[in-house]
């Protein structure tokens, strides 16, 4: 489920998404990696964390309404 939700965020959100959750990076040390504006990453990891958790609320209500 979780390869099927990153497949969903653009390349950009899901390359931040992953360096700043699973690798544990701040956003100037992705910046740095990325050769990416500072301000661009931190859109990017919020984006990414918000398109995360809500298909994971779209996830939890359909699992809730199925028969």
């Amino acid at each position: 489920m979780l390869h099927q939700m990153l497949e969903r965020l653009d390349d950009d959100q899901r390359e931040a998404f992953i360096l700043a959750e699973f690798e544990q990076m701040t956003a100037p040390e992705i910046a740095e990696a990325t050769g990416t504006n500072l301000n661009t990453v931190y859109a990017r990891v919020r984006a990414s964390r918000r398109s995360i958790a809500d298909m994971l609320r779209r996830w939890h209500s359909s699992e809730r309404t199925a028969p």
